[in-house]
Order: C-alpha cells, then structure tokens, then sequence
C-alpha cells in the first residue's frame, strides 16, 4: 500500500492536453473556470484519500471527476490505477485504453508505472504502451488542435480555442501567442509618437529616443483591456503595441471582463479595467475585488511576477469622507488610481511610454528576468512630484494606496526609464511567513479564539501579505523572511518601514533579539499594537544591491476590522469588544459580516483570563470560557459544569440592504467540562 501513489491531478494539463474520449462529451476549454473549484475539491480529496490508503475512496474520487470533465485524460489514468490496485484488471485495462485515447499518451510512463503493475504481465497491457507510443504528439480526436498565434507587432490578436489551454494548477488560462516581425518598421516609430497626443509632456522625449535608435519602444507589448472598452486606451497612439481581443464565444460568457485571467508567458502585458460593483452590500472597485479574494490576489501576483502591469481604478473605496479608505490591503501586483472610470488611463499610458523609452538591452534583460512590471512600480513611485530623495521613497509619500494623476510626472519617468542601465535594474523583493521548527505559525483559530468563520490570513503572495487582526490581543507578533528574486542574492539590503498607519504602534526588530540575522538581512519581527489601532498599517519592504537603488515594495498589511469598538485593561488584556459598530463606520462585509452583540471579558483577581460575556443591546444572554465553548451549566462555585461548543456561520437577513449577518448556535452536545 505505501508504494500505491497514483499520478496526481496536479499534472493535469501541464504536461498532457485537454482532450476528448470517443464517447465523451467535448467540453470547451471555455467550460474550465466554471468547473476549476469543483476539481480543486476533487483533487483534494483524491490527496487525502491516497494518504490514508483508501483505494475504494479514490476510485469513488476518480468517477466523480469524470462526471464532471469526461475527456480529462490524466483523471482516466487515475482510475485505471485505482482499478488495478482494486484488482479489477479487466476495468482497468479498459481505462488506460480511454485515458490514451484522451490524450495521456507518455507510453515510458505507463510502462514503468508501479500503480500498474498488477496489470502489467496480462498481453494486453503491452499492446496499449505500444498504443501510446505510436500515438504520442498526435492530435486527439474531437479536440480542437491548439497551435500558437502568430501576429505582426502592432496587429490585432485575437485569442479563441485554438489558441487558449486551461491550467489547473494556477486556475488561469495560458495564451500560446507569438508577436511576429514588427507591423511598422523602426523609422516610422518616432513619427508616430509625434504624432499622436504631442501635448504629453513625455512623448517629445520618446520620440527623439525612437528617432536615434536608444529607445526599444512598444515592439512586442500587449494590451488588454477588460471593462469591455469603457476605459479604452488608444492604441495608435503606441506604434507595435499589439491589442489582445476576446473571441465572440469568450465574450458571450464574459470571459474578457474584470479580474485578468490570462498567462502570457513572459510576454510584457499592461491591462486596465475600469469596472466596479456598484450596488448591494457587496459593492466595490474591482481593484478591492482583488484584495478580498485570496484566489485572485495569488493569480494577480503570478502576473506581476510575470511582466503583467495592471492598473484600476479605486472608485469610491478611496478618497470619499465617508469612506475614506476601505482598502484591507496595500499591494505592488495592481496600481491602484485615485478616482473612477478613465482615472486608470495617464497611468497606463505612462507605463506604455517608460516601456517604450528603455533602452533595448535593458529592456531585454528586464523581460528576460520577469522584472517589468516590479521596475515600472518603482519608476511610477520613484517619480511622483514631491519624491526627490531615497528617504522620500522610503516614505509614505511614495506608497499611497491609491495614486493621482496629478502627481505623476511622466517626463521624469520616462527619463528614469531611459537612462536605466541593466546592472542598475533593481531586485524584487519576495516576502515569506516564517513557519519552522524554531519559529513555528500559530494562527488563531476561528470560533475559538475569535468570533468568525475566516482566517486572520486574507492573502499570502510573494510580493503581498495581508493579516486581518481579528484576535483580542492588545499585542500581536510576527515573523517574516524577504529575499531578492528572481535570483536569491546574499548580499542584498533590505529596509522595512511603515507607510501607512500610525508609526508608533509598529515596532520593526531583529527576531528575539538575534543578531547575525536582522531586518537588514531580510529576517525581522513585526509587533503591532493592537489596543488603539483603528487604521490599516503598511509595512514595506525594499531590496538592493551593490550597483541598484532600493527597487519596488513588497507590502504586508495589518488591518483592524473598522466596526469592532475595543477597549483594554491597564494591563493590555482585552476588556470588551463591541461589535455592532457603535461608530457607525464603513465595514467591509466581504472582511468580517455583521453581528449584533458585544462580548465582555472575565478575569480572576490574578489576571487570569476566564471567558466572556455576551449581550445583546445591553443584556446579557450567554457566557463563554476563554476556548469559545458555551457555559450551559456552572457549579455552586460557578464555574463551568457543562460545555456546548459553538459554530459560527452566516445567515441570511432579508434585508436587500444588509441580506447576510453572522450568527452562531450549537454545535454538538453538552458536555462535562474538565478542570
């Protein structure tokens, strides 16, 4: 049984195609993001099931899977593996002869597969490795054949099925393009950046660097625009910038709207959407979609790790008095414009013209080494009127959560871009929890430590971490570890300051006092003060070497939940907290939903915590221990006698405005509590 490992679901797609059975249904790669979560929960529990050895829980997986994607290949060959550890050869053979016939075709493989090896003596199995190998890199019946799209710089793309495939790992799709020969030759570039919008106080500098040769321009970059033109940007105005376009079968689903969902490779790629939720209790930018999902908050740092620049506008999460900023997060993988529709556009253009204005071997090398979108952050940050000074962009000043257009200086970005060297380009930071054997993760858990069904962790990316403070610690600590990517280099610098929230209420050290590794080598301790704590705290962190500057941000983010009143013993122990937002401030019901009770906490005269009390509207309707559980009983001593544990859970209000409050009721039975 330990040696039985089956091939699991995570090569799926990677290394074989999507492919179709003779008598399965075709499914259109179209169909892939609407059944992904379902496989995600399907491939989990196929994990699980193989760790505890349970062959008639992973064939039982392995069906399910196939209800839902019949031509999946690799979920075939799992079965005939779950199958002939089940000692049903005959049922067996019969799926490995379909999984081929989908597409799973590595004949090397299948011959030295030990989760076969039951099969392998019979005659048969013999004739499908021979079946495979003659049919290996040959198309799959009924399955489109996919084949990259070749176009000239500067003409239109168009993606489709052909040139489109779904990975399940990342959740994206993958777009096998190829920018060809350019549309428009060298020379002409200059005079078409004069031409167009000559009132841009950048595009004079562009076009000389064009006309002498030192500029690399827009050969080679993508657009895509996704608020389905709402926002859209002239593209002649950028000569060879090549337009991605969505097929009429995309757009019927609305596959080319909103969150980017589109792998490039390392293809430059700058994108806008201009788009929001504008109504019910769930509204937002698009851009604090972003940062309240943690599923797209991972694909948009995969795409900033991959030369994707994105820009959003923040909408109304930013800026208006009765708002102010209802952002839980700051982060370098979107840049965040201060306004509303066509606020997004003089920073993508912007972006386009230092594109356009690197020299061509730095740009090269910038493409080369995934950097693109990292320089370009630091270069709009670095620029900004008012940032002169290395201590200046180490400093509020330059990370504003969302940027205005009136402070951007295009013409000192582009100059910056310009005179970029390639040893000069500076490193990405890539931050890191720390969780080892010395310096272990020790999350509160939800329910018992906190009201709540959602983790303190919102999001954990390489280049941005966002905590919900959600515990009742007045204090609270953490452990992080930076380092430069893509390329790891001992000898870089780092420097973590806070840039934004209240400086005072962070302390930023070496971890319990160590001394060889600090801040400064990417190894530092974070503690918030939580007590008085009412805004968002942003750390950033900055990386250099020998011949850079400090280059773009990575950003972890502490976020107190807005509609929680706290107040705090002398001792900094948790005395209450009121959660029916007295204050009557915004609260993102996406972070933390509503409820309707205050909890009042209870100590010994020592100091020792014993549990809490919880009302509604002044009146006390239930007691607590300290884990979560509910007293249903105590003893002539009152202490407890009998525990229920708790469930928290969301339920429905009806109300159109608020329709979604949390609640909680019981889960289990009562039992004796030990002391």
């Amino acid at each position: 049984m330990k040696n039985f490992r089956l091939l699991l679901i995570v090569l799926t797609f990677g290394s074989f195609p999507l492919s179709a059975c003779a008598e399965a249904r075709v499914q259109s790669v179209y169909d892939m993001p609407r059944l992904w979560p379902r496989h995600c929960q399907l491939r989990q529990e196929l994990v699980d099931a193989l760790r505890r050895g349970d062959i008639q829980t992973m064939e039982a997986t392995c069906r399910a899977a196939l209800e839902l994607m019949p031509a999946d290949a690799t979920w075939r060959y799992n079965l005939a593996c779950a199958l002939a550890y089940r000692e049903k050869p005959d049922l067996a053979l019969a799926e490995l002869d379909k999984a081929i016939d989908c597409g799973f075709r590595n004949a090397d493989m299948i011959a030295k597969d030990g989760d076969l090896s039951r099969i392998a003596k019979d005659p048969r199995f013999a004739e499908l490795v021979a079946k495979a190998r003659s049919l290996n890199k040959k198309p799959v019946d009924g399955q489109p054949v996919r084949k990259p799209a070749v176009v000239p710089a500067g003409g239109p793309l168009t993606l489709s099925e052909t040139n489109l495939v779904w990975n399940f790992d990342t959740g994206v799709f993958e777009a096998l393009v190829e920018v060809g020969e350019p549309r428009r030759p060298l020379p002409d570039l200059a005079a078409g950046y004069s031409a167009s919008k000559p009132t841009s106080p950048e595009r004079p500098y562009v076009a000389a660097w064009l006309s002498g040769g030192s500029g690399a321009g827009n050969t080679g970059d993508l657009y895509v625009n996704r608020d389905g033109g709402h926002s859209q940007l002239a593209v002649s105005d950028f000569p060879n910038l090549t337009a991605i376009h969505y097929d009429s079968p995309a757009r019927a689903r609305g596959l080319h709207l909103d969150i980017p969902n589109t792998f490039f490779g390392s293809t430059p790629v700058f994108g806008n959407i201009s788009r929001g939720r504008t109504k019910g209790a769930f509204w937002r930018s698009m851009a604090r979609s972003v940062f309240t999902d943690p599923g797209i908050a991972t694909r948009m740092d995969l795409f900033y790790r991959n030369n994707q620049f994105w820009v959003l506008p923040a909408v109304n999460d930013v800026g208006k008095p009765e708002i102010g900023d209802a952002f839980p997060a700051n982060a370098p993988f979107q840049l965040v414009s201060l306004g509303a529709s066509w606020s997004d556009q003089p920073f993508i253009r912007a972006a386009l013209a230092a594109s356009a204005s690197f020299r061509r071997p730095t740009k090269q090398a910038l493409v080369r080494r995934r950097l693109l979108a990292p320089t370009l952050q630091w270069l709009l940050r670095r620029t900004q009127k008012g940032v002169r000074t290395e201590d200046d962009y180490l400093s509020p000043l330059a990370h504003p959560t969302a940027f205005d257009a009136k402070r951007l200086d295009a013409a000192e970005l582009v100059k910056r871009a310009h005179d970029l060297k390639m040893e000069e380009i500076p490193p990405m930071v890539s931050l890191a929890l720390i969780n080892s054997r010395l310096f272990p993760i020790k999350f509160p858990e939800p329910g018992r430590d906190y009201p709540d069904t959602l983790s303190e962790l919102l999001f954990n990316t390489t280049s941005a971490i966002c905590l919900i403070l959600r515990a009742p610690d007045g204090e609270r600590t953490f452990l992080l570890r930076a380092q430069t990517a893509p390329e790891h280099d001992p000898n870089a610098t780092f420097a973590w300051r806070v840039v934004n929230g209240p400086a005072d209420a962070v302390k930023i050290a070496a971890p319990f006092g160590e001394t060889l590794n600090g801040p400064e080598n990417g190894f530092v301790q974070i503690t918030i003060n939580r007590r008085h704590l009412t805004n968002r705290i942003d750390v950033a962190c900055f990386a250099k070497t020998t011949h850079t500057s400090f280059g773009a941000p990575a950003i972890v983010s502490f976020y107190p939940i807005p509609q929680e009143k706290r107040t705090y013993r002398s001792d900094g122990q948790i005395a209450a907290i009121d959660y029916t937002n007295p204050d009557r401030v915004y609260s993102d019901p996406a972070i933390a939903l509503p409820r309707h009770w205050t909890d009042t906490y209870d100590y010994s005269p020592d100091g020792k915590p014993l549990g809490f009390t919880r009302s509604y509207n002044g009146e006390a309707s239930a007691s607590f221990t300290i884990k979560g559980e509910r007293i249903v009983e105590r003893n002539p001593d009152g202490t407890p006698k009998r525990l229920v544990r708790i469930k928290y859970t969301p339920r429905g209000t009806g109300d159109a405005i608020q329709p979604v409050e949390l609640t909680y009721l019981d889960d289990g039975d009562p039992y004796e509590a030990t002391k």
